[in-house]
């Protein structure tokens, strides 16, 4: 009878938790991620803080997920360039936890892959179908088995984050095998560069193509997709390739304005990009499935105009200080949209501090699954729902990153940041960003109380790493 009776209350508690399961994975929403690439919150014109981009850019694509969607005000990268920032996304951990701290040729293997499972491995545990596309390196050079071995049942994409910045490059990874792109050769595009119209394959076009079959599959399989789509646009490639790499099938009409050339192709490059994100949203709504897909677009870390010039023609990281490489405010304050039409109130507008660590607690969320203590961020999953009254909220946010100097930054409550480079041998610098968004007045020596608190907070969240040190915190500083 016990025997039995246990066999019996088994077989019951197996199909309890089947018809849960079930039921979790059938009313979790499709995710699409787009995580682009050094697009400075000052480029986006539906932001409206940079008037040149607002009359200049054109982004009817994302005006359409502004429009129908959410728009975070107070959206952070996980760091302050691309290895380190990605590296913040796909492990869940902040600057001052993860393996990746500046951008790097390579990384110890007892360093990497972290044991923690990676965005991959949430999603597949929430119950996706998991892609990814593009630029997903966490920093450095990687081989395709560290990639596909973390949770993407399919991949596409290069293997470090130098090779992804050709758009046109004569080879793709297609999950581990090495594909050739015969229309991409060299000397049958050189003479169509910088605008090569029909000529050969632009990569960001053919992981739009790619993405849509994947998302029509998993609607046929019956299961949710997760997609990470790590767009390399508008990044270029300062080498020796001509024209910083804006290479674009199209000139889009920018080649009409009384600009530099290389101004009028990076502007060419953004607006590729935003007819990619409408063919994205296009065939979300062709399969019926747009009240079941939570689209986000965003990007690793703030603005670098190098790429054409180093002009003034745009004001990439709008009031905000400094850029790309530095944790002020224009280095990590980027662009979130959020668009899940039936759910997110069309034209609105949220103010919540949210960073791209923040992704993979929000992911297990969805999914009914446990949001841990290896993972540094929040979920956002009330937020995206219009349930804001069941956020979490949190106390502070944390960053660390080296190159060039070391530099920490925290921001405490809603207003104050911090900012420190050199460790104990720099001082902390307190702004006020409720009345100071453009980091100018130093308010460190009136609030000795807050300075502290902030020395606490970095002391906690700092854990040592053998290659990257704070001076006069960590002991000598790695060979």
């Amino acid at each position: 009878m016990t025997k039995r009776f246990m066999k019996k209350k088994f077989v019951l508690l197996y199909i309890l938790s089947c018809i849960i399961s079930s039921t979790v994975f059938s009313n979790t929403p499709n995710i699409i991620y787009i995580n682009t690439d050094d697009w400075g919150i000052g480029k986006v014109p539906c932001y409206g803080l940079d008037e040149a981009s607002v009359k200049s850019l054109r982004t009817p694509n994302l005006d359409r997920l502004r429009a129908e969607g959410m728009l975070f005000t107070r959206a952070y990268a996980g760091n302050a360039v691309c290895g380190p920032s990605r590296n913040s996304l796909i492990t869940g951990k902040h600057g001052g936890h993860a393996a990746w701290r500046a951008n790097a040729p390579r990384m110890s293997a007892a360093i990497w892959p972290p044991k923690d499972p990676m965005l991959g491995e949430v999603a597949r545990q929430a119950g996706y179908n998991t892609a990814a596309f593009g630029k997903i390196s966490a920093g450095g050079h990687h081989k395709p088995e560290d990639i596909t071995r973390v949770g993407w049942d399919y991949w596409m994409g290069y293997l470090g984050h130098i090779d992804c910045r050709s758009f046109y490059n004569n080879h793709i990874w297609v999950n581990e095998e090495k594909t050739p792109i015969p229309e991409n050769d060299p000397e049958k595009l050189k003479p169509h560069v910088p605008v090569l119209g029909e000529h050969g394959v632009f990569t960001e076009d053919l992981y739009t193509d790619t993405i849509i079959d994947f998302m029509g599959k998993s609607k046929q399989e019956g299961k949710p997709f997760f997609v990470y789509y790590a767009s390399c646009v508008p990044h270029g490639d300062s080498s020796k390739i001509p024209f910083n790499g804006l290479w674009v099938p199209d000139m889009e009409g920018y080649d009409q304005m009384p600009w530099k050339e290389r101004e009028q192709l990076y502007a060419a490059l953004i607006t590729r990009h935003d007819r990619n994100v409408g063919r994205l949203m296009d065939a979300v709504k062709q399969l019926g499935i747009e009240k079941d897909t939570i689209i986000l677009w965003t990007s690793d870390n703030g603005d670098e105009n190098s790429y054409y010039g180093k002009t003034n023609r745009w004001k990439g990281n709008g009031p905000f200080r400094m850029f790309k490489r530095y944790l002020y405010e224009g280095g990590i304050r980027v662009p979130l949209l959020a668009w899940w039409p039936g759910t997110i109130e069309p034209g609105s507008t949220c103010d919540l501090q949210t960073t791209q660590y923040d992704l993979i607690p929000t992911i297990a969320d969805i999914g009914g699954q446990p949001v841990t203590e290896a993972m540094d961020g929040i979920s956002i999953y009330p937020t995206l729902r219009g349930q804001p009254a069941r956020q979490t909220e949190r106390d502070y946010l944390y960053w660390e990153f080296y190159e060039k100097l070391p530099q920490q930054a925290v921001h405490l409550n809603d207003h104050w940041k911090a900012y420190r480079a050199n460790g104990a041998n720099g001082k902390w610098e307190l702004y006020d960003l409720s009345k100071d968004i453009g980091e100018e007045h130093d308010l460190a020596a009136q609030h000795p109380e807050i300075i502290k608190q902030i020395e606490a907070i970095a002391a906690k969240e700092h854990t040592p790493h053998p290659k990257w040190k704070l001076p006069g915190i960590d002991t000598r500083a790695s060979k």
